[in-house]
């Protein structure tokens, strides 16, 4: 790499680095590497002047490397974006948030630490090549699983985008429970009244191709090129075969919408469903109110008892989210067809957010009772009435209620549909079965790239809610629908001259991207790959390398990084900091004066679990005093078990350490969020001062 040549940037914030941080010394630190050709100062370097001076040392030294010492990466990333040279062949220096801002009564040692910092970048910087974006043919065709009203907006969100949409439902009709119901909330209108205009827009509209008695069977490919196999097994479809069919479609992108199924109150014997005739569920409620002309105005004294199944960790552990409404609904519904009707509704807790907390106090207003307080057991009495007996707990006594009705509120769970398709087209669901992938910042993306969630598939959801998200999924889904796919180059390579076959890439990878080719050895699918680095940290011999931070470069960086840059007595410590919280975190700390010592070098990762652990021991072996891995908490991490994996291997080259008479504390794991500067402040000191406690590592070189 002889002929490589870097210029060097050096940035002084408008003087702020330079109060702490002497930048001369960095120049002459930086002219003295192999491969600087030009090493300049600038004031501002984010202006149009400074990206203007950029620019031009790279035509006038024929740059091929450019490093920026300046601010976080994190930051400015639209100005520094285009400097004429591609991106992968520029790296940044944070010397603004993560040393000259938290360091600032150490003006020397901060100094120090940004030379150590420069030197590794450099190394870093000259083993980087240069990367670009893989382009991949793609189809036009989505495919929607699932027929109800999250399935149709989302077929018709995509065909109104310019998408051939092909929408399967297991049923013979379309609707899904939908048009099952009397009427739903807020505005209590009839459910055929909007199903309608859905069925008219589906029949008009030559893009979209409707297979009812549908199911999937099997799903593979990649994203823009998926191959599904559909069966149909019934002849009442809505186009229906002359007889059941497996036919293959090619997609771009799925939308799953499989929706709920309610839960069964029969185990619950202390209600009697299914024993006492005159206790029902809430669907039960809107099937009679469709069907019978006379059941809402007839008088009748009707309990509703909300949460069955619900917040039970016998059954259902989550909230179902929908039944304080629908009660209050199906309330409203008796109380307007007959005034005279008594009502009394059950509950934990009534949840009505929004604007249905307006309809929780028409209901009040109207003379529907709400009692604090789940009835243990109902009885039925002589006349046939039920007698509903239950402990007030704002009024501080029993009460008791003789029903013509009892309503029990059943919760939503995870269709036997989402089931069935989970196991055909292997996606991962959470431990109440409802398909997720990261709830807080992609929750309507799957564990597999390309395939999407809209509705009660993903959570229990009213009918605006999951409408809104079939908008979301199909908004996501039309990246895979645009005739062909951009693939970022960062994404993993294998060496098949160092792989030993062990497949531990294959079977630890979240997104489930590799596969293995004609010779056995793990090959990635790069459209389903989010560049995680998981395989990275998992493979046992280095032998996989993401495309802009590899073994090699993370190897090159140990090999300059000076082990006593603060003197014999101050430990040195190694952060692996993962690029979407803790490393944010550090920044934070910068961004708000919180002070930790400059024993600390960080070194952004894509994730916690993409850190090897040879990297880790070679780090110990070359005199590195301490090891910080930081990544987000275990249900917090944007690659489902980046962090338990991070955990796992650190604890293994803990006891590799004990086998080499050094101590296992050398190397620790810290849960750091995004919004954590403080802990993440506090745990650099305590670590540096445990590390004083052990004394330094016996295997620096002097």
């Amino acid at each position: 790499m002889s002929d490589i040549t870097i210029g060097v940037f050096l940035c002084s914030c408008a003087g702020e680095i330079e109060k702490t941080i002497a930048l001369d010394v960095l120049a002459q630190e930086a002219s003295g590497r192999p491969g600087v050709v030009s090493v300049s100062k600038d004031s501002c370097l984010c202006s149009e002047r400074g990206i203007d001076a950029i620019r031009e040392d790279i035509n006038k030294y024929e740059l091929d490397r450019v490093l920026i010492a300046a601010c976080s990466p994190a930051l400015k990333t639209r100005e520094f974006a285009d400097l004429g040279i591609n991106k992968y062949l520029v790296e940044r220096v944070n010397l603004r948030e993560q040393c000259s801002r938290c360091h600032p009564d150490s003006p020397e040692n901060a100094t120090k630490k940004a030379r150590a910092m420069l030197a590794m970048s450099l190394e870093k910087i000259r083993h980087s090549k240069a990367l670009e974006p893989v382009v991949v043919p793609a189809v036009k065709t989505a495919l929607v699983v699932g027929g109800g009203v999250a399935g149709i907006n989302a077929a018709l969100d995509l065909a109104g985008a310019g998408a051939e949409v092909f929408l399967i439902e297991k049923n013979p009709h379309l609707g899904g429970k939908v048009s099952e119901l009397h009427r739903y909330y807020p505005r209590l209108c009839p459910p055929s009244c909007g199903l309608e205009l859905m069925y008219s827009r589906l029949e008009s509209n030559p893009h979209i191709h409707v297979l009812t008695s549908s199911e999937v069977e099997n799903l593979s490919g990649s994203p823009g090129n998926f191959s599904v196999s559909i069966k149909t097994t019934s002849s009442d479809a809505i186009k229906s075969p002359e007889k059941d069919q497996v036919r293959t479609i090619i997609a771009g992108a799925v939308v799953v919408a499989t929706g709920w199924e309610p839960f069964d109150p029969t185990p619950l014997s202390e209600y009697g469903y299914g024993r006492l005739a005159k206790v029902i569920t809430n669907l039960d409620f809107e099937r009679n109110a469709r069907e019978q002309a006379q059941f809402l105005g007839q008088r009748k004294k009707t309990a509703f008892i909300q949460c069955v199944g619900s917040r039970d960790e016998r059954h259902l552990p989550y909230c179902s989210d929908v039944c304080c409404m629908v009660s209050i609904k199906q309330a409203l519904l008796l109380k307007q067809a007959n005034p005279d009707n008594e009502v009394t509704i059950y509950y934990n807790d009534i949840r009505t957010p929004g604007e249905y907390e307006a309809v929780y106090r028409q209901a009040r207003a109207s003379g529907i009772h709400f009692v604090k307080g789940i009835p243990s057991e109902l009885r039925q009495d002589a006349q046939g009435r039920i007698s509903v007996a239950v402990f007030d707990l704002i009024a501080g006594e029993r009460t008791e209620f003789a029903a013509d009705l009892v309503v029990l509120a059943t919760g939503m769970k995870a269709s036997r549909g989402t089931t069935a398709l989970k196991n055909a087209i292997g996606l991962a669901t959470n431990k109440d079965d409802f398909i997720e992938s990261h709830l807080q910042c992609h929750p309507q993306d799957s564990q597999r790239e390309g395939i999407f969630t809209a509705g009660c598939c993903r959570a229990p959801m009213d009918v605006s809610r999951s409408i809104e998200s079939a908008g979301a999924a199909s908004a996501k889904a039309l990246r895979y629908l645009q005739g062909e796919i951009a693939v970022s180059p960062d994404y993993p390579v294998v060496d098949i001259l160092k792989c030993d076959r062990c497949k531990r890439c294959v079977e630890e990878c979240p997104f489930k991207a590799y596969a293995y080719d004609d010779k056995g050895f793990p090959q990635v699918d790069i459209l389903k790959c989010r560049a995680c680095g998981i395989c990275m940290g998992g493979c046992p011999i280095g032998a996989i390398s993401l495309g802009e931070l590899g073994i090699e470069q993370l190897s090159g960086m140990l090999d300059v990084l000076d082990t006593s840059y603060l003197g014999e007595d101050e430990p040195v410590i190694l952060g692996f900091l993962c690029k979407n919280d803790a490393y944010r975190a550090a920044d934070d700390a910068g961004l708000n004066s919180i002070s930790y010592p400059p024993n600390l070098i960080s070194v952004m990762v894509p994730c916690s679990g993409a850190v090897n652990g040879m990297i880790i021991s070679e780090a110990i072996s070359k005199g590195v005093d301490g090891i910080l891995l930081a990544g987000c908490a275990d249900n917090q991490c944007h690659y489902l078990h980046g962090s338990t994996l991070a955990k796992t291997r650190l604890a293994d080259v803990s006891n590799k350490l004990k086998e080499m008479y050094l101590e296992p504390e050398r190397v620790r794991f810290a849960s750091i969020g995004r919004d954590d500067p403080e802990k993440f402040a506090a745990t650099v000191k305590e670590y540096v001062e445990e590390l004083k406690q052990l004394g330094k590592n016996p295997l620096r070189i002097q």
